[in-house]
């Protein structure tokens, strides 16, 4: 098993990266690079040899990545999430998308990101979450159900009219 100095002198280019690419700032990401491999230090005891050092710490930079740009804004997240337009299972000109995200939890968050922003297959959506892929399927389904009635609620909600003197 890696130590902690090996573990980053190893990985940290590639986590680097990835929180790059979530948070789309350098400062941010090397900022995140640190507090994931805290992180991951601080549960290292814990790790389990399932899954390779760099899937494990390729889904903790992922969901610190994700908790953060939740904290910022939902329009972060919204842009992070829908890069490639036509890419999500939501309609992404619709405004109520950023709302339903919004209510989304991070675990949902981080299968969205996985499937939908990376174009992730179940497989390997179930490497990176330690899930089986049955699990992960009948999550993505769940999700996908969630959110479709979720935005059609929203769609269904009376919008005020604006009144005129």
């Amino acid at each position: 098993m890696l130590d902690a100095g090996e573990l980053f002198e190893r990985y940290h280019g590639t986590v680097y990266r990835r929180c790059l690419a979530l948070l789309r700032d350098r400062d941010d990401a090397a900022e995140a690079l640190q507090e994931v491999f805290e992180k991951a230090i601080s549960g290292l005891g814990r790790f389990r040899l399932q899954a390779a050092p760099l899937t494990w710490l390729y889904a903790i930079a992922t969901r610190h990545c994700l908790q953060t740009l939740r904290n910022r804004s939902s329009h972060e997240l919204k842009a992070v999430l829908l890069v490639e337009p036509g890419t999500f299972v939501l309609d992404e000109t619709r405004g109520d998308v950023q709302r339903t995200l919004e209510q989304l939890s991070l675990a949902e968050l981080e299968l969205v990101a996985h499937a939908y922003r990376d174009g992730l297959t179940q497989d390997e959506i179930a490497e990176v979450t330690r899930q089986s892929r049955k699990t992960v399927g009948k999550k993505l389904k769940a999700l996908s159900d969630k959110l479709r009635l979720q935005l059609k609620a929203d769609a269904e909600t009376p919008q005020l009219e604006k009144v005129t003197a």
